[in-house]
């Protein structure tokens, strides 16, 4: 299964109704999908990235499986700008794996690049499971076991050597650990932030910054929320740009250091996060309107900048607690299959 973005679940309930449909990454963009919403000329789905995509085990539902394939794919990074990108299942950033703490992990990996590469995961895990000295040669596979620890928004990336360069080509993702303790209700976004540039991969002025592989996706296709809903992000830093700041703006809001759970929260106007560390934000609007966020200073100028839209709730499509399920609005052919690629994770 192929192609390019992510964005959100809503809710731990959510996605366990998720999880079965939207697989490991690319998510089944069918009727009951979340509010999804793609980006003009661009291959995106506004929500819903959450791959929960697993086949759970028969046998043992906290069993969870996955399988990431290594592939060259040619992906647009703005409607100027194509690629040829190092993927896991052809998107930039890679599928979202999403499970409960204390879960047993599997991870198939296929390498079909031909260059080595191997999938490093953030979070607890024995020598031989941590991806650096198990290379993966090209051709080759490798199967990843761990149980998933600490809870919070984690990450996986490639990490041969130089590491800077298979990150950037596009070889990482979200990993998202929920707590054992079901999480209140949130509208969820993923957001992974990365940068690209066309003339040297190595770079420490990229010319693009996006949010989940795409320039200024979010500022042409806003996330939808509602007044006085909790909103829920986890944003993952694979750039490899100096910590910038993240601001929101309207609020202020709730920031799990690290994006570790077992953090206490505080609250912050703007919070940077460094390459290869992440956050857990929490926010509500009492007021409608259009609500930038973005990295202040160099990345906001180069694509890393979007949008909440803020509205009122319609009558009859919230329960109280989860978030409406809404069809997307004008999606042509092809982003509409693209979208179910991405949300659609590939499993055995």
């Amino acid at each position: 299964m192929d192609n390019m973005f992510p964005t959100i679940s809503t809710h731990r309930t959510k996605a366990i109704i998720l999880i079965v449909m939207i697989s490991f990454s690319f998510f089944a963009l069918s009727d009951s999908l979340e509010n999804k919403s793609v980006a003009s000329k661009a291959v995106i789905s506004n929500t819903n990235q959450t791959s929960t995509a697993t086949k759970t085990n028969q046998t043992n539902p906290n069993t969870k499986e996955f399988t990431l394939v290594a592939k060259e794919t040619m992906l647009d990074i703005s409607p100027s700008k194509k690629i040829k990108a190092w993927t896991y299942n052809g998107t930039i950033p890679g599928p979202t794996l999403r499970v409960t703490e204390g879960d047993k992990v599997i991870v198939h990996f296929i390498n079909e690049l031909d260059l080595p590469h191997t999938i490093h995961f953030h979070g607890g895990h024995n020598g031989t499971m941590d991806g650096v000295f198990e290379i993966v040669p090209p051709n080759k596979t490798f199967t990843y076991e761990f149980t998933a620890a600490p809870s919070g928004a984690l990450m996986y990336h490639c990490h041969v050597m130089p590491v800077v360069e298979h990150v950037r080509m596009g070889l990482y993702g979200a990993f998202i650990v929920d707590p054992k303790t079901p999480l209140p209700p949130a509208k969820e976004f993923v957001i992974v932030f990365g940068d690209y540039d066309t003339k040297d991969i190595h770079t420490s002025d990229p010319e693009s910054a996006f949010y989940n592989g795409y320039e200024n996706i979010y500022y042409d296709n806003p996330l939808p929320v509602y007044t006085n809903e909790t909103v829920r992000v986890y944003m993952i830093n694979l750039s490899q740009l100096p910590a910038y700041g993240y601001h929101i703006h309207g609020t202020l809001f709730k920031t799990w250091i690290s994006g570790i759970w077992m953090n206490d929260p505080v609250h912050t106007q703007t919070y940077a996060t460094s390459s290869g560390d992440a956050a857990i934000f929490e926010m509500e609007w009492p007021w409608e309107g259009k609500y930038v966020f973005h990295q202040h200073g160099i990345p906001e100028d180069r694509g890393a900048m979007g949008f909440f839209n803020v509205t009122q709730p319609v009558p009859g499509l919230i329960d109280g607690k989860d978030i409406a399920i809404s069809k997307p609005v004008s999606m042509i052919d092809w982003q509409e299959n693209l979208t179910k690629v991405l949300q659609n994770a590939t499993i055995d």
